[in-house]
């Protein structure tokens, strides 16, 4: 039994079970039919499969995706919460994604980051464990299916639509919405590189590939939430590309930072190309920074996760015996 299962859990377990012998409180959310959850989840963990406890998992995820440093201890318990919901809904969604290799999700963020070491070293370990446990089994479904819980850090003051970003069928509860609140003060950056820098990072991609020749980058189009859905970048040969995809090659080359987000626009000066963005990730479902400043400010939980998934609801999973599934098909993740 990991360290995690029998001083945590174990604890925990027996408080419920003496506060039980009173009465069992309502629970807060209605039960969510055809929905189950499982035991253990199989995770290649630093290249190795490894089955864990699956609350373990949640918990090992949500502190190694949220570090609230400078919170008040309300606002990291509610931050906690609603990133417990989400890596639990967003494992349950993906269970399987990678049966192919044996496993149900990596520890990267093509799924979701995934840090069992966390769990002894973090100071926000107990009360991420508590809020994992006031939140057990709490999902997000929508026509009785758990969603898919994308999120981002930072959003730049509005999401988008999954469809803008990534194309295909419009999914109701990930549509773009403003999120200017005025606690929240959203990143800005700035990236600048030559020509001849992008001209070999655009070149290490089908996709964007210009040929011998680089002369330039235009914004295509942009959605609604301010970013770049389609990029044109032009040389020997012109390419148009996915504002994402964009962002992926460039960053493949130049750094995992180099372009923070797609809601940026471009400046050119001489050989050199300046972006300047705001934001940082995709931009798709909850923004990490905006929904803290909403638990800061003393948002309900539930109130929280409307605003990023509108038409999604909360619901208590079931149990079930297996821990693979297909899930839900994809080929993103949460960042």
């Amino acid at each position: 039994m990991s360290r995690f299962s029998r001083p945590v859990f174990a604890a925990l377990a027996v408080a419920v079970a003496v506060a039980g012998a009173c009465a069992l409180p309502a629970p807060r959310v209605p039960a969510a039919p055809g929905v189950g959850l499982p035991d253990r989840i199989a995770v290649r963990l630093k290249g190795r499969v490894t089955s864990v406890p699956f609350e373990e998992y949640v918990l090992g995820s949500a502190l190694a995706e949220v570090t609230p440093v400078g919170e008040s201890p309300a606002a990291v318990s509610r931050i906690y919460e609603v990133q417990a919901i989400i890596a639990r809904t967003y494992a349950v969604a993906h269970l399987g994604r990678h049966r192919a290799d044996g496993f149900d999700v990596c520890d990267a963020t093509h799924c979701q980051l995934y840090d069992p070491a966390r769990i002894a070293t973090s100071r926000f370990s107990a009360v991420a464990a508590d809020a994992v446990r006031r939140t057990a089994g709490e999902v997000l479904i929508y026509g009785r299916r758990p969603v898919d819980a994308l999120y981002h850090a930072d959003c730049g003051g509005s999401t988008s639509a999954a469809d803008a970003i990534w194309g295909g069928r419009p999914l109701p509860y990930l549509r773009g919405t403003a999120d200017d609140l005025p606690s929240v003060t959203h990143r800005t950056w700035t990236f600048t590189a030559g020509a001849e820098a992008l001209r070999a990072a655009l070149n290490r991609d089908p996709r964007t590939a210009v040929g011998a020749r680089f002369t330039g980058i235009d914004i295509a189009s942009r959605d609604d939430g301010g970013r770049a859905t389609n990029v044109t970048v032009r040389g020997t040969q012109d390419r148009v590309v996915r504002g994402e995809d964009f962002r992926a090659v460039l960053n493949r080359s130049l750094g995992e930072r180099a372009i923070q987000s797609t809601r940026f626009a471009i400046r050119r000066s001489g050989a050199s190309y300046t972006f300047e963005g705001t934001g940082f990730g995709h931009g798709v479902g909850l923004c990490q920074a905006g929904a803290a400043a909403r638990a800061r400010r003393g948002d309900e939980l539930s109130d929280i996760l409307r605003t990023y998934f509108a038409d999604a609801s909360l619901a208590i999973a079931g149990r079930r015996t297996s821990f693979s599934s297909s899930g839900a098909k994809g080929t993103r993740g949460p960042d």
